[in-house]
């Protein structure tokens, strides 16, 4: 069972739809098809495009210890607030850890390392 914030199911729904969000505020089992049909339903008015998804993207160039601001693959582009950032597979905190800067560009606070893995999740536009 995967148990998401409130919060985040608020998060994305206000960047899909804004004042029509409908959302709980208890914890939300996201594998309950039918909610998460309804949530995305009332917020779009439609079924949302799966094929927008992106998970577990590389970001360029590379980690060298020096470069602190990462594109997105293949010239995309993300819906702001909907990036998620990872180093070595840590959630990084945006704000805090990186900062979206572009559409297609972000920018990591600290300079990751060579050795270090960024992968990027996000919903594309």
């Amino acid at each position: 069972m995967i148990i998401v914030r409130s919060a985040t199911v608020k998060k994305v729904a206000r960047s899909i739809a804004s004042s029509r969000a409908v959302v709980h505020e208890d914890p939300v089992n996201i594998a309950d098809t039918d909610f998460y049909q309804r949530v995305v339903n009332s917020a779009i008015g439609s079924n949302m495009d799966m094929t927008r998804f992106r998970y577990h993207k590389t970001p360029t160039p590379a980690t060298n210890g020096v470069q602190t601001v990462f594109t997105l693959p293949d010239s995309e582009s993300y819906v702001s607030g909907l990036l998620e950032v990872f180093l070595d597979g840590i959630m990084q905190t945006k704000d805090v850890d990186y900062t979206e800067t572009t559409s297609q560009t972000f920018t990591m606070t600290n300079a990751p390392d060579a050795d270090e893995t960024l992968r990027i999740n996000y919903i594309k536009q």
